[in-house]
């Protein structure tokens, strides 16, 4: 049973470096796809043409290749000097090549983890959440300020309250929570409340950045996983690697 699970992820991973390389394409030449992935432009054609498919070994090759060719945090820190500082995620989560390319990284890094369930507060970090559920086929629900009817909803205490349908998380969850900002902690804190709430566990926190370190001791979450850790004042950056 172990060796098909393998089997399928690595498969997966070799359709999904396959629709990366074809994303890649639009913006880059052969050439520049070579030269990033040291893997010859004929052999490119072929994976982006839907010809063959690259063994996993390979599409692990190709998907760090990929990364320093287009890397989407690089994308986040020109969109924050074009700014002047703005911390604008949406260059990475509405750019269909950098969405899968970080949900790829977050994919990985979740390897081992028990996940039955994403928790995602509305509404910057829904596109990341729907790509993740579908990478790691494990359902999603979104909290909202307010659903419906108070006896149909479960909400979490304070300000911001977000809610949830009742039974959307249950005691056997192991939740990944995502987000595309972390920074004051008062959002992570209310979804830390619904999921304790539910009498279930948080797993692992996936965000595009984390700002600061007061989200730390607001939201009592120990740990955020991000593309780009940034620290006030200044706004220097922090990346981890991949």
């Amino acid at each position: 049973m172990a060796g098909g699970s393998e089997r399928l992820e690595r498969a997966r991973l070799s359709l999904n470096v396959a629709a990366a390389l074809r994303l890649a394409k639009r913006k880059y030449s052969y050439r520049e796809l070579s030269r990033a992935t040291g893997v010859p432009a004929p052999l490119l054609s072929r994976y982006v043409t839907g010809k063959s498919l690259p063994s996993p070994e390979k599409a692990v090759e190709i998907l760090e290749g990929l990364w320093r060719l287009a890397d989407p945090r690089r994308a986040l820190a020109e969109r924050m000097a074009e700014t002047g500082g703005v911390l604008d995620t949406s260059v990475v989560l509405t750019e269909p090549l950098y969405l899968l390319l970080v949900t790829l990284y977050y994919a990985r890094r979740l390897q081992g983890k028990r996940i039955t369930r994403i928790l995602v507060p509305e509404a910057s970090g829904i596109p990341l959440a729907a790509s993740l559920s579908l990478a790691l086929e494990t359902p999603f629900t979104v909290a909202r300020r307010r659903l419906g009817l108070p006896e149909e909803e479960q909400c979490s205490p304070g300000e911001p309250s977000f809610c949830i349908p009742r039974g959307a998380l249950g005691r056997s969850d192991s939740v990944l929570i995502v987000d595309d900002i972390v920074e004051t902690g008062r959002t992570l804190r209310a979804l830390r409340m619904l999921v304790e709430e539910a009498r279930a566990r948080i797993e692992a926190v996936a965000a595009i950045a984390v700002v600061g370190e007061e989200w730390r001791e607001t939201s009592g979450v120990d740990q955020v996983d991000a593309l780009i850790y940034l620290t006030k004042p200044g706004m220097k950056r922090r990346m981890p690697g991949l």
